[in-house]
């Protein structure tokens, strides 16, 4: 088979709209049981299904064209990497290995909370599509794709420091793994220790060796980092976040008592009036560790109340032979992303807590709950190129444009266009507006005048190869031309690719009756053209013009050679 004009002949029917056609062609070139059918199944699968859910109405128009798109992509990705083994029949099974290509799924949490327990999950599958099956996807979620799997599989969650986590299995280590369905592997976690710890996700395969009478794992290791946070209250997370915490060089135990510089007498003063100095305090004592025994009285209040202050403090700064300093934008974090988790709450840890390690995340989770562009906008104008969610932003970016697109659809006016445009200057998707608009033969005429401004406004905006094309092809009378002219030329890298296309558009308007002021406006704005035979040709219709143009263009040449000349020199 001719590989190159098979990957030609289905990419071009996936860009005409025909990718259920070019996924049946493909599997059908296929030989059965192989791997790339059995991926290209997938992918018929996955478009299916993303069908069903778009005729039930279980998901909108734009996340149902987001699927198909990435069905698209991955298909484009299957395209690029054929090879003619993938055309030949399968090789038989090889009965000592057992090896195949599957997916890995995991789940552990990035955050978690001290001495709370917390479910982790490890899956394995044949299948992507089923391991996403009976799960809430979240952030937390990883899948490793098309990775090597066995028939016999274990998982492991480990505590590398020691001491940092209490890890209960829940299920045998080693299971089976069959073609249908996935194999799951379930962990209760209960962090120990504040700060930041790491859980080690361990897959093993497990290969039959000959010579050997058990069966040897093959280890595939993953490393999450976790960070455990202090369980607080309400109240003094509120307080956290006007106040925030610092060292205080003091140690309190579980008992009541106070030790190091500062202490004073048990249970006297309330969390108030424990005033923590802003000032660097002196070296902290050894930490108290906490003890079961001789509860004390207090003055004002109850041995349950002086406990539980106790062990709030405790949280904070007990550690194994020394005191923990925490972070003072932790509590304000725990506050805003497991008690409030609203956008205001994290417009408040951003204005307080800007250089926080927590900052990304909170631009990026405000923006996720608002749904609004100006918290996307304001995610990507932070964190630009080096964003961990940059692909999620954009991918939100471009679902409200989608909206946008749709809202004008259905009923255009000049207002919604010129907020398009401000919206979305990024966007190279005017030609649909200007479709939409063409469609109401009663708004035409109305519009017409707006959407030029609209193209004319974009490329001043963000010049692009594309916007200037469209430009070009939408609007042949290029009443405007001179604005995008201009605005190319900011663009030293865009107005090289696109000047062939606005000579064109310049010698256009000469060639019924050039005159002396286009032809000199020609060769002001392009001294060095790139279309100089057609502009002589046009020119031929008034030899004398024409002889006057060329003169000019050729002293305008000399004296741009001879500057860079002296330039050089």
């Amino acid at each position: 088979m001719q590989i190159a004009e098979f990957r030609h002949n289905l990419e071009a029917q996936i860009r005409e709209g025909k990718l259920p056609e070019a996924l049946q062609a493909f599997l059908a070139a296929l030989p059965d049981n192989s791997e790339t059918y059995r991926i290209v199944s997938a992918l018929v699968a996955r478009l299916n299904a993303a069908n069903k859910e778009r005729f039930r109405n279980t998901i909108s128009f734009e996340e149902y064209q987001r699927k198909v798109d990435q069905v698209s992509a991955d298909c484009f990705d299957l395209l690029a990497g054929l090879r003619e083994e993938d055309f030949a029949p399968p090789a038989p099974a090889d009965k000592t290995s057992g090896a195949k290509t599957g997916s890995v799924l995991y789940r552990v949490p990035g955050v978690m909370q001290i001495l709370k327990p917390t479910r982790c999950v490890v899956r394995v599958a044949v299948d992507e599509d089923v391991i996403l099956d009976n799960i809430l996807l979240d952030e937390h979620v990883e899948v490793k794709s098309r990775v090597e799997i066995s028939d016999v599989m274990s998982a492991e969650l480990l505590d590398p420091e020691g001491g940092a986590f209490q890890i209960s299995a829940l299920n045998a280590r080693t299971q089976l793994i069959r073609e249908t369905g996935y194999t799951e592997w379930n962990f209760q976690v209960t962090p120990l220790r504040e700060g930041e710890h790491q859980l080690l996700v361990k897959v093993s395969i497990m290969e039959v060796v000959p010579g050997f009478q058990e069966p040897i794992p093959r280890e595939v290791t993953l490393m999450e980092n976790v960070t455990i946070l202090a369980e607080v209250s309400e109240q003094q997370q509120t307080e956290a976040i006007n106040e925030g915490f610092k060292p205080s060089g003091q140690t309190f135990g579980l008992n009541g008592s106070f030790n190091g510089p500062g202490a004073v007498a048990e249970g006297a003063k309330s969390i108030e009036s424990q005033a923590i100095p802003e000032e660097a305090p002196p070296a902290p004592a050894p930490a108290v560790m906490p003890s079961p025994a001789a509860p004390v009285a207090t003055k004002g209040g109850s041995n349950r109340s002086l406990g539980a202050l106790a062990l709030f403090l405790g949280f904070l700064v007990l550690v194994p032979a020394a005191t923990w300093a925490i972070a003072p934008d932790i509590p304000a974090w725990v506050n805003a992303h497991y008690i409030q988790d609203t956008p205001e709450a994290y417009t408040a840890f951003i204005e307080k807590h800007p250089q926080s390690s927590f900052a990304e995340q909170a631009y990026y989770l405000r923006a996720e709950r608002s749904e609004n562009l100006a918290d996307l906008r304001a995610y990507q104008d932070r964190f630009k190129d080096r964003g961990v969610y940059r692909t999620q932003v954009s991918r939100k970016i471009a679902n409200l444009e989608t909206r946008s697109i749709e809202n004008i659809r259905e009923n255009p006016d000049q207002a919604k266009i010129r907020q398009f445009v401000a919206n979305f200057p990024e966007s190279e998707r005017l030609s649909e507006l200007k479709a939409a608009a063409e469609s109401r033969t009663d708004k035409r005429n109305e519009l017409q005048d707006a959407l030029e401004e609209a193209y004319v406004s974009s490329v001043r905006k963000q010049p692009t190869e594309s916007k200037i094309d469209a430009y070009l092809r939408d609007f042949p009378d290029t009443k405007r031309l001179d604005e995008v002219e201009t605005a190319a030329r900011t663009s030293p890298e865009i107005f090289s690719k696109v000047q062939p296309r606005l000579e064109e558009a310049y010698l256009k308007k000469m060639e019924e009756n050039p005159t002396q002021i286009q032809s000199e406006q020609f060769i002001q704005k392009f001294p060095e053209p790139t279309k100089r035979d057609k502009l002589e040709q046009i020119l031929s219709k008034k030899p004398a013009l024409k002889k006057e143009t060329l003169h000019k263009l050729e002293s305008i040449q000399i004296q741009r050679k001879a500057a860079r000349d002296t330039t050089r020199q």
